[in-house]
């Protein structure tokens, strides 16, 4: 299991319907790759789309994107931790644009500031 994956899992999320969906893998790869650490952090992928521009939390994942069926949309401002047993199946990997554009989701979500190559905050 590695960041940037699509995974399809059905784990119980508390007011959400326990179905069968894809997960995108955010946390990073110490922590995927580490068998003794049991599991990882992900935000879901929908294809139920709201009207009007996307947030900048969101970002579209076109259909094929990461090997998915359906265009869809990765929910940046819902980050879960799940048991790595939850993910059974491996759909595919997004790109290193696109995990770019989920990086900058995810910053917006958490609310941090975006630093430079040497820790300074950029302006």
């Amino acid at each position: 299991m590695r960041r940037g994956e699509i995974w399809w899992g059905a784990p119980a999320i508390p007011g959400q319907d326990q179905k069968r969906r894809p997960f995108l893998v955010v946390s990073d790869d110490v922590f995927n790759r580490n068998d003794a650490y049991t599991k990882v952090l992900v935000v879901h992928l929908t294809t139920v789309r709201r009207t009007g521009e996307p947030y900048p939390w969101e970002v579209e994942i076109p259909r094929g994107g990461g090997a998915i069926p359906k265009g869809s949309v990765a929910k940046c401002a819902e980050v879960y931790t799940l048991f790595k047993r939850d993910l059974d199946e491996r759909i595919g990997a997004l790109s290193n644009p696109t995990m770019a554009e989920v990086d900058h989701a995810l910053s917006v979500a958490l609310g941090l500031r975006q630093v430079g190559s040497v820790g300074r905050p950029l302006d």
